[in-house]
């Protein structure tokens, strides 16, 4: 009985064996085989576009580093891909002006991982949201994150590679971003190659914290959402901010969700032109529309100031990048900032931290320095001092000390001016004329603008 027990697994162990050799082997082809030709018909679909392919990556409102996850502003970026069976893409992006217009070249791959992936494996435009580093990735994150955006992207169609149509869907291997490839037209690739991203280049003309655009049922405001990747939206009737992400077209700005102004459902702002000055557009395709620069915002939240103000008297603000200045983020190189023996961390304001005898107490607008023996604000009374009012709903900064030319970096120097004037450039004026306060979509941080002319800005929040 042994025996036949023995000979009965024996004969079950060949017939697997068989079984298994019949399922790697299909149409003479083994697995290896297969996969290959599947990777290859992949790569044969991506580069037999004639016109290439409009790339949206869409982020999931959180950033992976080390195993660590943070939530994120949910943000959206475009690119418009050319590859060819070289294994070679060349892209451009609405991450900046210069990447909107000035194609990259890189190297791609297909391959097969979890699922058959398409993973942008040197350096490309795609990596720019994805870097660790703040001030390449203007991430509101800080060190070590980026945007929660990916360059590792599976195929998501969950269909065969011959199957795949003109639309591809994409899942991000990390963060779980969401991309969409959607083949070019002719007139697109015509676009693209010669203009670049015409709306993005167009929108971004108007330096102005505040955008108004009119012509619809009733006027509202366009201002930046956290890091800059969406937009937030205010009008007279609806004070409730509305921040709502957005995508960059070849001629449009595409709203994620469609905002409602006074009744009228908004969904995108197309056919931009510039017109030295102001753009025209068509709300939602047909009805003309213009955007034009702004110096103070629509719907003033009352108080604010003050508020702000005393709120950091608790808990002092903190902002990583200095100003945005005509276009620039960080224009002065804050981030980069450096002081022996210590490391950057943050530009601080802390209200009444400074004890100038007699009852009076001032407040510090000055970079602070981990590492350092002292306080950690080396520059604190070479510019870093200021006496605050509120006036008019702003908040005006008297700087005591403007700052040392011989101490100061040039960057600090010129971001006191700024504080002490409440312009980025002159002519100043007698007065200073202070700053707006605007709270940002997460109700926690706040964009500090330059009241004078609205080409400046900082944004704070709590540590």
């Amino acid at each position: 009985m042994k025996k036949i027990l023995i000979y009965l697994l024996c004969i079950s162990a060949v017939l697997a064996g068989c079984d298994r050799k019949s399922d790697l082997n299909i149409d003479g082809k083994s697995t290896d085989q297969r996969l290959s030709e599947a990777l290859a018909t992949y790569q044969n679909k991506l580069a037999d576009a004639p016109y290439g392919w409009i790339l949206t990556e869409t982020t999931a409102g959180s950033a992976m580093n080390g195993g660590v996850s943070v939530t994120a502003p949910r943000a959206v970026f475009s690119y418009y891909m050319k590859f060819d069976k070289n294994f070679k893409v060349s892209m451009i992006s609405d991450f900046s002006p210069p990447t909107s217009t000035t194609f990259n070249t890189s190297s791609y791959s297909i391959k097969a991982t979890q699922r058959p992936t398409l993973v942008f494996d040197t350096y490309s435009y795609v990596h720019l949201p994805c870097d660790p580093d703040p001030s390449v990735s203007n991430s509101p994150l800080g060190g070590g994150f980026g945007w929660g955006t990916d360059f590792e992207f599976a195929f998501a169609d969950n269909i065969s590679a011959a199957e795949l149509g003109d639309t591809i869907h994409l899942s991000g291997n990390l963060n779980n971003a969401k991309a969409i490839l959607v083949k070019a037209t002719q007139e697109e690739q015509t676009i693209f190659t010669t203009t670049g991203f015409g709306a993005y280049n167009t929108f971004n003309k108007i330096l102005t914290y505040f955008k108004r655009v009119t012509g619809g049922a009733e006027a509202f405001e366009m201002t930046p959402g956290i890091g800059g990747r969406s937009v937030n939206i205010k009008s007279p009737s609806n004070r409730q901010l509305v921040n709502v992400a957005c995508q960059f077209t070849a001629r449009s700005i595409r709203f994620e969700t469609p905002v409602t102004i006074a009744g009228q459902s908004i969904s995108s702002l197309d056919d931009l032109v510039w017109n030295g000055g102001t753009i025209s557009a068509k709300i939602n395709g047909t009805a003309a529309a213009n955007i034009a620069p702004a110096l103070s915002p629509i719907a003033p939240e009352p108080g604010i100031a003050l508020a702000f103000y005393n709120e950091g008297f608790d808990n002092p603000w903190l902002a990583g990048p200095g100003f945005h200045v005509n276009g620039v983020d960080d224009a002065y190189n804050i981030l980069k900032l450096t002081y022996p023996g210590g490391n950057y961390l943050a530009f601080v304001f802390y209200p009444g931290l400074v004890n100038g005898g007699g009852g009076r107490f001032f407040d510090v607008l000055s970079p602070f320095f981990t590492g350092l023996t002292d306080t950690g604000y080396p520059y604190l009374f070479s510019g870093g001092v200021a006496f605050t009012r509120v006036a008019s709903g702003r908040l005006v900064f008297v700087m005591l000390d403007g700052g040392d030319g011989v101490v100061n970096p040039p960057g600090l120097l010129a971001t006191n001016t700024i504080f002490d004037t409440g312009k980025v450039a002159p002519p100043y004026g007698s007065s200073s004329q202070g700053f707006y306060i605007v709270r940002k979509e997460n109700g926690t941080s706040y964009d500090m603008v330059t009241a004078g002319d609205a080409l400046g800005w900082m944004t704070w929040a709590h540590p």
